[in-house]
């Protein structure tokens, strides 16, 4: 069985038609125990944790299946409301059942909080979007990158899973790529190599390329200018230009 990294998801060679996917991502001293270092609600740290890995398996095509949580804090009450928040996010996807599992730290008494999770998905191989982009499209980034407060000053601005399972369903949309901790500027040369493509930048764009995505708060995606209106009317979210893909 061959296994390969895509980004920031294992790829799982099942048969001749399908690949599993394995993604995962954790999160510490964000909550509301004494050592957190920035304070929030379990439920919140919950649900935008949850949709950080979803959204990785969502923006490659993958139907989810399963998500893992590993939480280093005791079920009551800390976990229990953690857990809500994963259930919160699970709620919102509209085509996908997602089973839930997972563990807790019962043994000893934790000060801050922390978590592991995993998600499993599949998806059918002509389905995957990966090099997927050509010269003559459009690099759009979708929703602010935001990190710690900012983050829950902030949500409306702030990509929602369903907003990555809309995307996600879109064929007109070929590659998205969640913004993770390294900024959105190295995401858009990972995307850049995988394709064999270079960016014209526009000038003066507001989008801070060098800043952490936070928990998924934003994405960069290629599309056709014809189709970027489509997007505008679906997507609530702030929408940017910030170039054009061309050959390398």
């Amino acid at each position: 069985m061959l296994i390969k990294q895509i980004r920031d998801i294992s790829l799982i060679d099942i048969d001749e038609n399908r690949y599993l996917g394995v993604a995962c991502d954790s999160c510490g001293a964000i909550g509301e125990k004494e050592h957190d270092m920035v304070k929030a609600s379990p439920i919140i740290v919950g649900e935008q944790t949850a949709k950080v890995v979803l959204a990785e398996l969502l923006s490659m095509g993958f139907e989810p299946m399963l998500l893992s949580d590993g939480l280093s804090v005791e079920m009551e009450d800390t976990g229990r409301k953690i857990i809500e928040g994963f259930t919160n996010t699970i709620k919102q996807l509209r085509n996908s059942k997602v089973h839930l599992t997972g563990s807790t730290e019962e043994n000893m008494k934790t000060v801050q909080t922390s978590m592991g999770v995993t998600g499993i998905g599949i998806v059918d191989k002509d389905r995957l979007k990966y090099k997927k982009s050509s010269a003559g499209e459009l690099c759009v980034a979708v929703g602010l990158p935001f990190v710690g407060y900012d983050v829950l000053k902030n949500l409306d601005k702030v990509m929602s899973v369903e907003d990555f399972e809309k995307i996600s369903r879109l064929d007109y949309v070929k590659e998205i790529i969640p913004v993770g901790s390294k900024g959105a500027g190295h995401e858009i040369n990972e995307l850049c190599n995988c394709n064999s493509l270079s960016i014209k930048y526009k000038e003066n764009i507001s989008y801070n390329l060098n800043c952490s995505g936070g928990p998924s708060c934003s994405c960069i995606l290629s599309i056709n200018d014809k189709d970027l209106p489509l997007l505008k009317k679906l997507i609530d979210k702030p929408i940017e230009v910030l170039g054009t893909f061309i050959l390398a």
